[in-house]
């Protein structure tokens, strides 16, 4: 049943003595736990909370990164491909987990950025001209993703903001060159160069 389809039950509700409705949303908002730790950072918590917050997934990234490692190597470059693709993932599982609880979208641009510049600082090899196969096709095409929203975010930010993100995006964008991620690129129209 939906309160839309009720409004009779909406009004009633409504209605209902305040101590009564306190009672009740709050134990709907202890059912759901990404709320309850949405409202404490939205309500109990400042600026240094949201550094606080932004260091542990860093450290969570780095951590993911070097349990990958020993899976992603130059020997099985089919299987790298596969795995960085699969460690990529769970990692951007932690970044909309955080932007779900903070809202913030320069820690989430910075966060997403990180794992991009990681994970073609750490696994160069997984990028060079001549790999393919289903694997790197899927991982390419899941980069171009990221880029174009990390692009896309980037757009929004004040000039002053992307002039403090410009070489970093240009030094990515000069590893791409080479890469068959480029031609990914391209073909997903995202191949831009950043420029203010």
């Amino acid at each position: 049943m939906n309160l839309k389809q009720v409004p009779e039950l909406k009004n009633a509700i409504l209605d209902l003595p305040s101590k009564e409705k306190d009672k009740i949303l709050l134990r709907l908002i202890n059912k759901d736990e990404t709320l309850v730790e949405h409202l404490h950072f939205q309500l109990l918590e400042d600026e240094n909370d949201l550094i606080d917050r932004v260091n542990i997934i860093y450290e969570k990234i780095d951590n993911q990164f070097k349990k990958a490692h020993h899976l992603i190597n130059q020997i099985n470059i089919n299987r790298s491909h596969r795995q960085l693709l699969l460690c990529l993932k769970s990692l951007s599982g932690l970044v909309n987990y955080h932007v779900q609880i903070t809202k913030d979208k320069t820690s989430e641009f910075e966060l997403r950025k990180y794992i991009l510049q990681e994970s073609f600082n750490r696994y160069p090899y997984l990028f060079a001209k001549n790999t393919t196969g289903e694997n790197a096709d899927k991982l390419y095409k899941y980069q171009a993703g990221r880029l174009k929203l990390i692009r896309t975010m980037f757009e929004k930010f004040h000039e002053d903001l992307q002039y403090d993100y410009m070489d970093e995006l240009k030094k990515i964008d000069d590893f791409l060159k080479d890469t068959p991620l480029k031609d990914e690129l391209i073909i997903n129209n995202i191949d831009k160069s950043y420029s203010i």
